[in-house]
């Protein structure tokens, strides 16, 4: 699926098995670029919270919804040359025993990489 909304974001694929959600896009920007960008990123994203951030990962915590107990979700930056990078987001419940999460784990994922690409 390709992002439209911003020319920066070149493309985004999220999938989801056994309330395990896993996405992928690759943003025509360097790997520097992405660690401010998750920080503004943050600000739209009203149920989680950024508890941490690396030149290379960063890391969310989602909040409690009807449909889940929480999960974190770790966004990874992978160069593919000087002025492109993959972010990998990955996407997992609080409690280990978790099956079903009612599509809120990509649902989360699919909103954390769109709010990074809009901020590029």
């Amino acid at each position: 699926m390709t992002n439209a909304g911003n020319t920066k974001a070149l493309s985004l694929n999220v999938t989801s098995k056994r309330a395990r959600a896993r996405g992928e896009m690759v943003v025509a920007a360097p790997v520097s670029a992405l660690p401010p960008a998750v920080e503004r990123a943050g600000v739209r994203l009203p149920r989680m919270t950024l508890t941490g951030i690396w030149q290379e990962r960063a890391e969310l915590v989602a909040g409690t919804t009807w449909k889940t107990f929480g999960e974190d979700i770790v966004l990874t930056f992978e160069p593919v040359d000087a002025a492109t990078t993959r972010v990998v987001a990955t996407s997992t419940p609080h409690v280990p025993t978790t099956i079903f999460d009612y599509g809120q784990g990509k649902a989360d994922v699919t909103e954390v990489l769109n709010a990074v690409a809009a901020e590029l």
